[in-house]
Formats: structure tokens, sequence, C-alpha cells
């Protein structure tokens, strides 16, 4: 089974009203894509949206991962620093890590998720995570399947959610368990101190997830953000789709390379919806974290991003966010200055 038959064989294996939306869009289906309906995310992803996001492909596999370490939880705890700025945004969302990604979706209600990190084993930890979204139909009842208790039940729900790929997912579920339940508690017992709504607090955020997985809106990829296919095929997905990227979360990956040519030229290739945002993250003491051990948080408009990609040579994140504008939020800082063009263009990669 291919990853296209994969994906549009899942609604099969979620309901009988999801099967028969998906019969029904199949049987159906016209040579152009509605983007009401694609964006639409109480609705199944059509058909030939559908297999624009499942046929992306994976990046080779790194030489090496940053410290030889699976991150199977984020170490990130300010992300809520980002949630006025993002609400309901809609649209398409797409970044590295885990756990993070649904705290941002929970707020941001995107119709499409593309997860996409370089470690392969993160984006097999996605599938369980919608194994589990998938069966499970409450935060309570979703927490419940990553305790040491629930293991049994987790492994029916990866069975039935994704038998192609069961074991897989399963062995990555299996050495992270222990570490996402931890993560996952902590993370609620912060934000209910906080008084901030959650997937996993909030019967509506953790609905909206629950729905993209089942209406096959939710595409893990293993990707490099500076490679060579993963987020070149992201760019066409989007603009084949007429859905437009809102929020581009690097989180601190952009520490560990310099803005080369394949960089620039994977982010320019973005259709960035007016609105979209890059938001990313530095562990730099002398840019303002938002706590102490945390992280400074940084957000930055897609259009402006591509400015200072397109016509300056800056070479790096740290570079360019000594020109960020501090805000009222501790550890939270824009980045809205248009660079005066360098006296030479810097090198933009050519497609592959």
């Amino acid at each position: 089974m291919n990853v296209i038959q994969f994906f549009l064989g899942l609604a099969l294996l979620v309901s009988p009203v999801v099967a028969l939306a998906q019969t029904q869009d199949t049987s159906s289906a016209s040579a152009s894509v509605q983007v009401a309906d694609v964006s639409d995310a109480s609705k199944v992803l059509p058909s030939q949206a559908r297999e624009k996001f499942a046929s992306m492909r994976s990046d080779p596999d790194p030489a090496q991962l940053v410290r030889n370490a699976h991150y199977w939880v984020s170490n990130e705890d300010s992300h809520f620093v980002w949630r006025p700025h993002i609400q309901n945004m809609g649209g398409v969302l797409s970044g590295v890590g885990t756990d993070q990604i649904y705290l941002l979706a929970g707020w941001s209600r995107p119709a499409v998720i593309v997860p996409l990190d370089f470690d392969r084993k993160i984006r097999d930890l996605h599938f369980a995570y919608g194994a589990a979204f998938l069966a499970a139909e409450t935060p309570e009842a979703f927490l419940a399947l990553w305790t040491k208790n629930g293991a049994k039940d987790m492994k029916a729900a990866i069975d039935a959610a994704f038998p192609a790929e069961a074991k897989i997912i399963h062995d990555a579920y299996k050495t992270a368990q222990s570490t996402v339940n931890t993560r996952l508690r902590r993370v609620i017992k912060q934000y209910k101190a906080l008084d901030i709504p959650t997937f996993l607090t909030d019967e509506n955020e953790y609905r909206a997830i629950r729905q993209l997985w089942q209406n096959q809106r939710v595409f893990p990829i293993c990707g490099d953000l500076t490679g060579n296919r993963a987020m070149l095929d992201l760019a066409k997905a989007l603009e084949e789709t007429g859905l437009k990227l809102t929020i581009l979360y690097p989180s601190n990956a952009e520490h560990y390379f310099s803005y080369g040519p394949e960089y620039r030229r994977n982010i320019l290739a973005l259709p960035f919806a007016n609105n979209g945002l890059v938001l990313r993250t530095r562990q730099m003491g002398s840019l303002g974290l938002a706590a102490e051990g945390d992280y400074h948080y940084n957000m930055q408009s897609g259009e402006n991003f591509k400015i200072w990609l397109k016509t300056t040579r800056i070479n790096d994140q740290h570079s360019m966010l000594r020109r960020r504008s501090k805000t009222s939020t501790t550890g939270l800082s824009v980045l809205d200055i248009v660079p005066d063009p360098s006296d030479k263009p810097p090198t933009i990669a050519a497609m592959p």
C-alpha cells in the first residue's frame, strides 16, 4: 500500500460517516478542487486535495540527529505568548516538533496540519497521536491512552487506524509513552494555572483537532527545512489546492543551520496567507527569555521573512533577530522591519 492509498483508505477505518463522505467525494470528484470544501475543516478533505498532500515526499534521513537524540516532547514552555496573535487563523499549519503542534492547532484552528520533522521517529509519533485522537472522544480518554495502563488500548487504536504502519508507529509510542505522558500532564498543570484552554483540557479545542484527523487533514512527513523534497512538495500542494500557509513553526531549528541557498528557496516557494506568520524560538538570554530556562519567542510575517531572504545576505536567525522589536509580553518579539537590500543579492538555490 502506497502513501496515497494509505490516506485514502483511512476514512474507511474511522467511521461509517467518514467512509460514506469519502465514497461520495470520490464518485463526484471534478477536475478542480473546490477551495471552500478544502478550507472547511468540518468536511472530509476532498480526494484531489488529499492526494496532493499525501504524495509529499520525505527527505532522506539526516546523517546524525541533533545531540543524537529524539525530541519526543517540546522543551519550550511559553507557547501561550503567541496565542492572542494566532487565534482562529485557519489555513494550513506546518511545523516541527510534537505536542506543541497541537497546542498551536487548538488555538489557530487550521484546515490542514502538516507536521514536518527531519527525525523519522517524530513523524511516526504523530501517527500515534493520530490513533489516540481517533480512538478517544474526550481529552480524558486521550490522556488515558498515554498512561502505562492505557498501552493495550493504544496498541488496538494504532492497529485499527494505521494497519499498514502499525509496527513502526507502536514502536515510537512504546519508546516515547512515559515521556509524553509526563509532558502532557505538566502542560495541563501549567495552563490551568494560567487559565488558558488547551486541547488537553478544553472540549472544543480537542474536538477541533480530533476532527482534523477524522477528516484526513493531518499529514505527518519526514522533512528537512533545508532539503530538496518535503518543503517544495508542501509548497506545491498548497498551490494546487488553493490553500495558504498561515503558520510556519520552525521552533529552534534555525539555530542549527545558516540561511543558505536551499532554505531561501524553500521559504520563497511557500504561498503564505496575507496574515501568515513564522513562529520561531531561540534559547539565548541576550534576546530576553520568556522565563528562566525557557526560550525567546519571535513572530514574523511570512511575507516579511521572504523579503529578508530574497533581498539580503543575512546569514542566520540570530543576525536577523538583532533587528527585532520588543513587545509588552516578556520574552516575545516581533520582526517587522523591512530591510535595505544587500549590494549583492543572495544566492538562491534552483529548483531540483
